[in-house]
Protein backbone atom coordinates (compact mmCIF):
# COMPACT_ATOMS: atom_id res chain seq x y z
CA UNK A 1 0.00 0.00 0.00
CA UNK A 2 2.74 2.71 0.56
CA UNK A 3 4.62 1.79 -2.36
CA UNK A 4 1.54 2.60 -4.43
CA UNK A 5 1.16 5.97 -2.46
CA UNK A 6 4.60 7.20 -2.95
CA UNK A 7 4.22 5.77 -6.72
CA UNK A 8 0.82 8.11 -7.07
CA UNK A 9 3.00 11.18 -5.54
CA UNK A 10 6.11 10.47 -7.94
CA UNK A 11 3.65 10.39 -10.97
CA UNK A 12 1.64 13.46 -10.18
CA UNK A 13 4.90 15.45 -9.36
CA UNK A 14 6.43 14.66 -12.50
CA UNK A 15 3.50 15.73 -14.60
CA UNK A 16 2.91 18.51 -12.27
CA UNK A 17 6.94 19.66 -13.08
CA UNK A 18 6.32 18.62 -16.93
CA UNK A 19 3.40 20.86 -17.14
CA UNK A 20 4.48 24.31 -15.67
CA UNK A 21 7.84 23.64 -17.93
CA UNK A 22 5.95 23.47 -21.02
CA UNK A 23 4.56 26.57 -19.69
CA UNK A 24 7.31 28.99 -19.96
CA UNK A 25 8.78 30.19 -22.67
CA UNK A 26 11.82 28.58 -24.77
CA UNK A 27 15.22 30.07 -23.11
CA UNK A 28 16.16 31.78 -26.63
CA UNK A 29 12.97 33.89 -26.16
CA UNK A 30 13.61 35.27 -22.69
CA UNK A 31 15.31 38.31 -22.77
CA UNK A 32 17.94 39.58 -20.50
CA UNK A 33 17.45 42.70 -18.35
CA UNK A 34 18.06 45.67 -20.44
CA UNK A 35 21.42 47.76 -20.39
CA UNK A 36 20.88 51.18 -19.13
CA UNK A 37 22.25 53.43 -21.78
CA UNK A 38 23.34 56.79 -20.62
CA UNK A 39 25.08 59.58 -22.31
CA UNK A 40 28.57 58.93 -24.00
CA UNK A 41 31.62 61.34 -22.37
CA UNK A 42 34.57 59.13 -24.24
CA UNK A 43 35.56 60.77 -27.53
CA UNK A 44 36.65 63.84 -29.19
CA UNK A 45 34.62 67.12 -29.37
CA UNK A 46 34.49 70.31 -31.40
CA UNK A 47 32.21 73.29 -30.41
CA UNK A 48 31.81 77.07 -31.06
CA UNK A 49 30.16 79.74 -28.52
CA UNK A 50 30.06 83.15 -27.17
CA UNK A 51 31.42 84.95 -24.51
CA UNK A 52 31.97 87.87 -22.17
CA UNK A 53 34.29 89.25 -20.50
CA UNK A 54 36.09 92.51 -18.84
CA UNK A 55 39.66 92.83 -18.50
CA UNK A 56 41.38 94.31 -15.03
CA UNK A 57 45.05 96.66 -15.80
CA UNK A 58 47.57 97.84 -13.21
CA UNK A 59 49.56 100.27 -15.08
CA UNK A 60 53.17 101.24 -13.19
CA UNK A 61 55.97 103.48 -14.57
CA UNK A 62 58.48 106.69 -14.28
CA UNK A 63 58.65 109.11 -16.41
CA UNK A 64 61.74 111.77 -16.77
CA UNK A 65 61.39 115.80 -16.92
CA UNK A 66 62.79 118.56 -16.38
CA UNK A 67 62.66 122.49 -15.18
CA UNK A 68 64.41 125.12 -15.90
CA UNK A 69 66.73 125.77 -12.54
CA UNK A 70 67.91 128.83 -13.83
CA UNK A 71 66.95 131.73 -16.12
CA UNK A 72 68.78 134.68 -17.95
CA UNK A 73 67.36 136.87 -19.98
CA UNK A 74 64.29 134.33 -21.67
CA UNK A 75 66.75 131.42 -21.59
CA UNK A 76 67.26 128.55 -20.05
CA UNK A 77 70.79 128.31 -18.15
CA UNK A 78 70.76 124.86 -16.24
CA UNK A 79 67.82 122.79 -16.53
CA UNK A 80 67.15 120.11 -13.93
CA UNK A 81 66.29 117.01 -14.47
CA UNK A 82 64.35 114.46 -12.43
CA UNK A 83 61.80 111.47 -12.47
CA UNK A 84 58.50 111.40 -12.11
CA UNK A 85 56.51 107.83 -10.83
CA UNK A 86 52.55 106.90 -11.80
CA UNK A 87 50.24 104.55 -11.80
CA UNK A 88 47.08 103.13 -12.37
CA UNK A 89 43.87 100.64 -11.69
CA UNK A 90 40.78 100.24 -13.67
CA UNK A 91 38.51 97.73 -15.27
CA UNK A 92 37.11 97.50 -19.00
CA UNK A 93 33.81 98.05 -19.81
CA UNK A 94 31.95 94.48 -20.41
CA UNK A 95 32.46 93.16 -24.27
CA UNK A 96 31.86 89.78 -26.38
CA UNK A 97 33.64 87.63 -28.14
CA UNK A 98 33.15 84.20 -30.53
CA UNK A 99 35.18 81.20 -29.37
CA UNK A 100 35.97 77.79 -30.63
CA UNK A 101 37.28 74.75 -29.21
CA UNK A 102 38.39 71.10 -29.51
CA UNK A 103 39.31 68.37 -26.96
CA UNK A 104 39.08 65.36 -26.06
CA UNK A 105 37.24 63.97 -22.87
CA UNK A 106 37.97 60.07 -20.85
CA UNK A 107 36.29 58.65 -18.57
CA UNK A 108 38.70 57.84 -15.89
CA UNK A 109 36.42 55.98 -13.17
CA UNK A 110 32.59 55.55 -12.74
CA UNK A 111 31.66 58.96 -12.45
CA UNK A 112 34.29 61.10 -13.31
CA UNK A 113 35.20 62.13 -16.31
CA UNK A 114 39.10 63.93 -17.44
CA UNK A 115 40.37 65.79 -20.49
CA UNK A 116 42.45 68.07 -22.32
CA UNK A 117 41.17 71.07 -24.70
CA UNK A 118 42.28 73.68 -26.72
CA UNK A 119 40.77 76.80 -27.55
CA UNK A 120 40.74 80.43 -29.49
CA UNK A 121 39.20 83.45 -28.79
CA UNK A 122 38.47 86.02 -31.67
CA UNK A 123 36.35 88.96 -32.32
CA UNK A 124 36.49 90.53 -29.08
CA UNK A 125 35.40 94.19 -28.68
CA UNK A 126 36.72 94.21 -24.66
CA UNK A 127 38.34 98.04 -24.44
CA UNK A 128 39.32 100.21 -21.50
CA UNK A 129 41.51 103.37 -20.99
CA UNK A 130 44.99 103.33 -19.40
CA UNK A 131 45.76 106.65 -17.90
CA UNK A 132 48.90 108.10 -17.41
CA UNK A 133 50.39 111.88 -17.20
CA UNK A 134 48.62 113.93 -18.98
CA UNK A 135 47.11 111.63 -20.95
CA UNK A 136 45.43 108.27 -22.16
CA UNK A 137 45.94 105.11 -24.03
CA UNK A 138 43.36 102.47 -25.16
CA UNK A 139 43.70 99.11 -23.97
CA UNK A 140 42.06 96.78 -26.69
CA UNK A 141 41.53 93.05 -26.53
CA UNK A 142 42.15 90.90 -29.83
CA UNK A 143 42.53 87.48 -29.57
CA UNK A 144 43.40 84.66 -27.02
CA UNK A 145 43.82 81.33 -27.09
CA UNK A 146 44.15 78.41 -23.97
CA UNK A 147 45.66 74.86 -23.44
CA UNK A 148 44.42 73.30 -20.80
CA UNK A 149 42.97 70.01 -18.48
CA UNK A 150 39.49 69.78 -17.15
CA UNK A 151 38.31 66.93 -14.13
CA UNK A 152 34.97 66.49 -13.53
CA UNK A 153 31.90 65.03 -11.54
CA UNK A 154 29.53 63.32 -13.23
CA UNK A 155 26.28 64.61 -10.96
CA UNK A 156 23.96 63.07 -13.47
CA UNK A 157 24.94 60.81 -16.22
CA UNK A 158 24.02 63.50 -18.67
CA UNK A 159 25.85 66.22 -16.35
CA UNK A 160 29.23 67.27 -15.69
CA UNK A 161 30.27 69.68 -12.93
CA UNK A 162 33.85 70.64 -13.71
CA UNK A 163 37.28 72.65 -12.60
CA UNK A 164 39.40 73.77 -15.32
CA UNK A 165 43.68 74.82 -15.88
CA UNK A 166 45.99 75.53 -18.19
CA UNK A 167 48.16 77.78 -19.91
CA UNK A 168 46.77 81.28 -21.98
CA UNK A 169 48.24 83.82 -24.14
CA UNK A 170 46.67 87.53 -25.20
CA UNK A 171 47.11 89.76 -27.66
CA UNK A 172 46.37 93.68 -26.70
CA UNK A 173 46.64 96.77 -28.68
CA UNK A 174 48.04 99.15 -26.58
CA UNK A 175 47.40 102.80 -28.17
CA UNK A 176 50.24 104.44 -30.05
CA UNK A 177 52.44 101.72 -28.53
CA UNK A 178 51.17 98.43 -30.75
CA UNK A 179 50.25 94.87 -30.08
CA UNK A 180 51.25 93.82 -27.18
CA UNK A 181 51.32 89.76 -26.06
CA UNK A 182 50.77 88.92 -22.42
CA UNK A 183 51.21 85.25 -20.99
CA UNK A 184 49.68 83.61 -18.65
CA UNK A 185 47.81 80.71 -16.41
CA UNK A 186 43.83 80.42 -16.01
CA UNK A 187 41.10 78.25 -13.48
CA UNK A 188 37.87 78.39 -14.05
CA UNK A 189 34.89 75.90 -13.34
CA UNK A 190 31.90 74.91 -15.38
CA UNK A 191 28.91 72.87 -16.39
CA UNK A 192 28.35 70.36 -19.03
CA UNK A 193 25.20 68.84 -20.09
CA UNK A 194 24.40 66.19 -23.22
CA UNK A 195 21.11 68.40 -25.09
CA UNK A 196 20.79 65.12 -27.06
CA UNK A 197 23.06 62.46 -28.46
CA UNK A 198 25.67 64.04 -30.34
CA UNK A 199 25.25 67.56 -28.54
CA UNK A 200 26.12 69.49 -25.42
CA UNK A 201 25.68 72.87 -23.97
CA UNK A 202 28.06 74.27 -21.34
CA UNK A 203 28.91 77.39 -19.36
CA UNK A 204 32.44 77.94 -17.97
CA UNK A 205 33.50 81.26 -15.68
CA UNK A 206 37.23 81.37 -16.28
CA UNK A 207 40.18 83.57 -15.16
CA UNK A 208 43.03 84.49 -16.18
CA UNK A 209 46.30 85.98 -14.80
CA UNK A 210 48.80 87.24 -17.42
CA UNK A 211 51.92 88.01 -16.12
CA UNK A 212 54.01 91.82 -16.36
CA UNK A 213 54.60 93.24 -19.57
CA UNK A 214 57.69 96.29 -20.03
CA UNK A 215 56.83 98.50 -22.99
CA UNK A 216 57.16 102.40 -24.17
CA UNK A 217 60.68 103.47 -24.84
CA UNK A 218 59.43 107.09 -24.18
CA UNK A 219 59.16 105.87 -20.23
CA UNK A 220 62.47 106.10 -18.06
CA UNK A 221 61.81 102.47 -16.36
CA UNK A 222 59.31 101.23 -19.05
CA UNK A 223 55.57 100.73 -18.49
CA UNK A 224 54.76 98.14 -17.28
CA UNK A 225 51.06 96.44 -17.39
CA UNK A 226 49.66 93.57 -16.24
CA UNK A 227 46.27 92.10 -17.01
CA UNK A 228 43.71 89.96 -15.17
CA UNK A 229 40.98 88.75 -17.59
CA UNK A 230 37.52 87.55 -16.08
CA UNK A 231 35.64 85.57 -18.98
CA UNK A 232 31.96 83.77 -19.16
CA UNK A 233 31.56 81.53 -22.45
CA UNK A 234 28.59 79.56 -23.03
CA UNK A 235 29.97 76.68 -25.74
CA UNK A 236 27.64 74.15 -27.85
CA UNK A 237 30.04 71.33 -28.28
CA UNK A 238 29.61 68.41 -31.18
CA UNK A 239 30.88 65.29 -30.67
CA UNK A 240 31.03 63.56 -34.46
CA UNK A 241 33.74 60.99 -33.33
CA UNK A 242 32.03 59.76 -30.39
CA UNK A 243 29.71 56.50 -30.62
CA UNK A 244 26.82 55.77 -27.80
CA UNK A 245 27.42 52.89 -24.97
CA UNK A 246 24.53 50.94 -27.10
CA UNK A 247 26.94 50.71 -30.70
CA UNK A 248 29.92 50.30 -28.17
CA UNK A 249 27.80 46.91 -26.76
CA UNK A 250 26.81 45.78 -30.32
CA UNK A 251 30.55 46.93 -31.92
CA UNK A 252 30.72 49.19 -34.30
CA UNK A 253 30.69 46.88 -37.52
CA UNK A 254 27.20 46.26 -36.54
CA UNK A 255 26.34 49.68 -35.43
CA UNK A 256 28.06 51.78 -38.05
CA UNK A 257 28.28 49.69 -41.03
CA UNK A 258 25.55 46.69 -40.81
CA UNK A 259 28.13 44.30 -40.72
CA UNK A 260 28.42 41.20 -38.35
CA UNK A 261 31.42 38.86 -37.63
CA UNK A 262 31.67 35.89 -39.88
Amino acid sequence: MKRLIVGVVAAVILTTGQAAAEGLAPPSRIKAPGTVIGPNWNGFYVGVGIGAGVASHDVSGKKEKKYCKQWWCGHCLQWEHYTESFSDSDTSDIGVFGTVTVGLDRVLRPGWVGGVFADYDFGSNISGDVSLPHYSLSLDHNSSWAVGARLGYLVTPSTLLYGTAGYTQAQFDIGNLGSTTFDGYFVGAGVETFLRQNWTLKLEYRFSQFGEVLTGEQFTSGLRISVTYVLLKLVSAFVPLRVSMQQELEGLDISQHGEALQ
